[in-house]
């Protein structure tokens, strides 16, 4: 009791503290890049930044509290406070959700992952390669990083049973790591894999907005994906690999599937829609459908089928993740409104210059947002830097998308463990302490920074040959 006590006496002070700063930078006085407006802007973003970075307050209600008090102190319109909700990027999110609802409710999930037991060897290597390999196969489908995790983390524990692993032995953790870079890493590779895709995406300007189509997202992140999903399969052969382990049985596998049955109804409508998605993603710049369009759609007519309703609809969409998202999507808005970019731009350039070579580049931030992770959770740091720091690639000339998907993709990163939700969602859905041990952790947390990194450096080259530096 008194530990809690103690926990919400320091969450109150750092409270006070972030107040007080906000405060001050708020009634600094205006020059001539920063008006009053900016000034207020400023200080109400520094009092949210501490919150955020903290968490001493739920994310969405830190956002919400920006936006009304920006609005109330007259630093920008309500309109201009709140522009995120308005946008095409909001409201494809909510699609998204709406499908990912339906995936989870329908149980289509397990089924699919299911046949990776017996498409691939029934030995421990070949189930590293079949849930690498259906996460590849199945991240397009299913916008949700975090219900594959879990559905297929349920999975993987049997899998590790039935081979016979060592509890907290190396075995059982490369199977937490393929589960990882399977099923969490590719929501990177294609847009739609995570509602994270389309946040970043969201948070650059609308030309390049545009330019990002399903397949050229997917088409330019290929390079540096290959570089890390081969190279950490081979590290958990290496690492991990169990000589004792035994061979999954056909009477399991049967089991398994005599459990869920047969293909139902739910499961169909489901499956024909998602597909269709994917199809319609794939050509929209031949069909002119875009992809918000796509995804709401979808949600009507999986509502309609009756596959999800009100309830799945309220209970499986992240309505908090969703609120905050559409809030810090507004802060490009207000930070133009009021001059902070270009101030930004004039502060930056100095740096960009340091760090003109795409190489050094990339590396300084992969490096840059290594240490952020450390202390900021996935959503808010890829949130955070990338609307500060896109312009800097612009101002060097380079796609504002680069500098989107480095700092996308080295936020993978999952040590500590406190800082990705989704690695929490991953242990515990494979048996926690119970079956594994932490200590294999930080190692392949390193190595996953390197691949990452050689992966980036691979693109270099690809990019510039297409224009993009």
């Amino acid at each position: 009791m008194s530990v809690k006590k103690n926990n919400m006496t320091v969450k109150y002070i750092v409270e006070v503290i972030a107040v007080i700063l906000g405060i001050a930078v708020a009634f600094m006085k205006p020059t001539e890049a920063l008006s009053v407006e900016a000034m207020r802007v400023l200080g109400i973003f520094v009092w949210g930044v501490i919150n955020l970075v903290l968490n001493l307050v739920d994310p969405y209600v830190t956002t919400l509290a920006m936006g009304a008090l920006w609005y109330v102190t007259k630093a920008v319109p309500f309109g201009t406070a709140f522009s995120g909700f308005s946008g095409t990027t909001f409201w494809l999110i909510v699609g998204v959700m709406g499908i990912g609802a339906a995936v989870r409710n329908s149980g289509l999930l397990k089924r699919l992952s299911l046949y990776s037991l017996k498409w691939f060897k029934p030995t421990y290597t070949g189930q590293v390669l079949a849930i690498i390999v259906m996460g590849i196969i199945i991240a397009p489908f299913i916008p949700s990083t975090s219900a594959k995790v879990a559905i297929m983390g349920a999975l993987v524990l049997g899998i590790s049973d039935e081979l016979g692993l060592p509890k907290r032995g190396p075995g059982r953790f490369g199977l937490l790591m393929a589960l990882w870079i399977g099923f969490n890493f590719t929501g990177n590779l294609y847009v739609n894999a995570s509602f994270q895709g389309y946040m970043v995406l969201g948070l650059l300007p609308e030309a390049t907005q545009a330019e990002y189509t399903w397949i050229t997202w997917f088409l330019r992140s290929l390079p540096w994906a290959a570089v890390v999903i081969v190279g950490f399969y081979f590290w958990i052969r290496y690492a991990y690999k169990e000589p004792n382990s035994k061979e999954i049985s056909k009477e399991y596998i049967e089991d398994q599937f005599r459990q869920i049955g047969g293909l139902s109804k739910n499961e169909k409508i489901t499956a024909a829609v998602v597909v269709l998605c994917l199809i319609l993603f794939i050509f929209e710049k031949t069909t002119g459908i875009g992809s918000v369009v796509v995804c709401l759609m979808a949600t009507v007519i999986l509502t309609f089928a009756g596959v999800i309703g009100k309830k799945e609809f309220v209970n499986n969409t992240l309505w908090p993740l969703v609120v905050f998202i559409g809030m810090t999507l507004g802060f490009g808005s207000v930070f133009k409104a009021v001059g902070i970019s270009d101030w930004l731009v004039s502060i930056l350039e100095p740096i960009a210059r340091g760090v003109s070579n795409p190489f050094l580049f990339v590396t300084a931030l992969c490096v840059l947002t290594y240490i952020v992770r450390i202390f900021v959770a996935q959503t808010a740091s890829n949130t955070l830097m990338v609307a500060i720091l896109y312009p800097l690639a612009v101002n060097l000339g380079m796609d504002p998308w680069v500098a989107c998907v480095v700092i996308y993709g080295s936020s993978v990163i999952f040590y500590p463990t406190y800082t990705h939700s989704n690695i929490l969602i991953s242990l515990g859905a494979v048996g926690g302490e119970e079956n594994i041990d932490e200590k294999y952790m930080l190692m392949a947390d390193v190595v996953y920074m390197i691949l990452n990194w050689l992966g980036f450096m691979v693109s270099v080259p690809i990019w510039k040959a297409m224009g993009m530096l």
